[in-house]
């Protein structure tokens, strides 16, 4: 009997689980890694969106002339830009952009100095990767004290120590989960990646879900490689976000 009990308890618990998940995994078909199932169980355990209302953000990996699309495209739509760059790779055309629109209130997210991988990096390498990322965004002209308090690992590295040393830092993780988030206040972000591939209808449905339950989406984008990158898309989705109602300002 006891035996029975117990797998109708881990039955139910797995039931829980999985619509919780399933609330917040946001296409249909798409793939479910081990970070967006790490990610969900924790976002379910956070509960409910502790916001007033939903939030929604935009931000590029780029540190090319992609970045120039970028801006066109967050100015039709009338959102703020926001850039994942990589701070010893930038070009200086782009540099001396990205500078000027800092200024105007565009977003500057850090994705590494090389972008190179952190995974099998100690605490000390980590942490001095991020410090050099801040150091040569200061010597192109960035205002380092308006980069925005979020770190992307470079190539979705996430573990233990660089989740310790991202929060030492007083910023919160972009991991590389595919979800909705909660609301702004979780440690680890998720983001929806648009694409070529990306249906619009789904990612209505999912929008207006995300919007019903106060939710933070956080879209993400690859403006320098071609092939993953749907200016098409990437514009429709973001007027549609903005006409349901979504605040895209990051506070």
């Amino acid at each position: 009997m006891k035996k029975i009990i117990f797998l109708l308890v881990t039955l139910a618990l797995i039931i829980i689980i999985a619509a919780a998940l399933w609330e917040r995994f946001p296409i249909i078909g798409s793939k479910l890694s081990k970070q967006t199932i790490y990610i969900g169980f924790l976002d379910f355990w956070h509960g409910p969106s502790k916001d007033e209302k939903a939030y929604a953000m935009w931000i590029d990996d780029d540190s090319t002339i992609g970045v120039f699309k970028v801006k066109e495209i967050a100015d039709a739509v009338g959102i703020p830009s926001n850039f994942a760059v990589i701070a010893d790779k930038i070009e200086p055309e782009v540099a001396e952009s990205l500078v000027s629109w800092q200024r105007q209130g565009a977003g500057i997210v850090l994705h590494g100095l090389r972008h190179e991988r952190w995974w099998n990096w100690d605490a000390s390498q980590i942490e001095a990767d991020i410090q050099k990322s801040y150091q040569r965004l200061h010597e192109q002209g960035f205002d380092t004290t308006r980069i925005l308090k979020i770190v992307i690992p470079p190539h979705g590295c996430n573990n233990r120590t660089i989740r310790k040393v991202v929060a030492q830092q007083g910023c919160k993780m972009i991991s590389g989960a595919t979800l909705i988030n909660p609301d702004r206040h979780v440690f680890q972000y998720g983001r929806i990646g648009i694409g070529p591939s990306t249906d619009i209808e789904e990612m209505r449905q999912m929008l207006q879900k995300a919007y019903n339950r106060k939710a933070f989406v956080i879209f993400g984008t690859h403006s320098s490689i071609p092939k993953s990158f749907s200016e098409e898309k990437t514009r429709e989705i973001l007027k549609i976000a903005k006409e349901i109602g979504f605040c895209f300002k990051y506070e």
